[in-house]
């Protein structure tokens, strides 16, 4: 267990590394575009917060090598990657996460918001295993007519 969490460490600081980059050239980006002294630009902050998230990254990066060693690290992350990807969980994961873009980007701009999540919380259900036919259907119903009242009716806020 403990080895194993020393591998993550080791993906999580490459991972945020490139996160931090990521912030640290868009920070230095509306800089550029809004112009002005640096100490007045809306960058500012996000840059330094990208710089300590990329010292931080860089400090669990090399505490990683230190206890592990690379290669031990690019082994422990390539059996964590292979019992990862054949994993149950992550399978149900990554469709869970294709339903939802096929409801944000097929059924929203198509069909109304009340069909729309009634659709989503009905397949989503029936794929996670949640209950039988009925009982998905009744909750889908339920949970998405109460959204609908409660954003759409009671606090008038426009459902997509």
């Amino acid at each position: 267990m403990e080895t194993q969490i020393k591998h993550l460490d080791f993906i999580s600081s490459i991972c945020l590394f490139l996160i931090s980059s990521y912030i640290i050239g868009e920070s230095l980006r509306i800089h550029g575009e809004v112009g002005g002294p640096m100490y007045a630009s809306p960058g500012l902050l996000t840059l330094f917060l990208g710089s300590m998230l990329l010292l931080c990254s860089v400090l669990l990066f090399i505490k990683s090598l230190k206890k592990v060693g690379f290669s031990a690290n690019v082994r422990g992350v390539r059996r964590w990657l292979g019992e990862f990807i054949k994993s149950k969980e992550t399978k149900r994961m990554l469709l869970g996460i294709l339903i939802l873009g096929f409801f944000v980007f097929f059924l929203l701009p198509r069909f109304p918001f009340l069909l729309s999540s009634f659709i989503f919380l009905f397949i989503l259900m029936k794929v996670m295993d949640a209950g039988s036919i009925l009982k998905i259907t009744i909750i889908s119903i339920c949970v998405s007519g109460s959204i609908f009242t409660l954003f759409q009716i009671i606090f008038k806020v426009p459902l997509p």
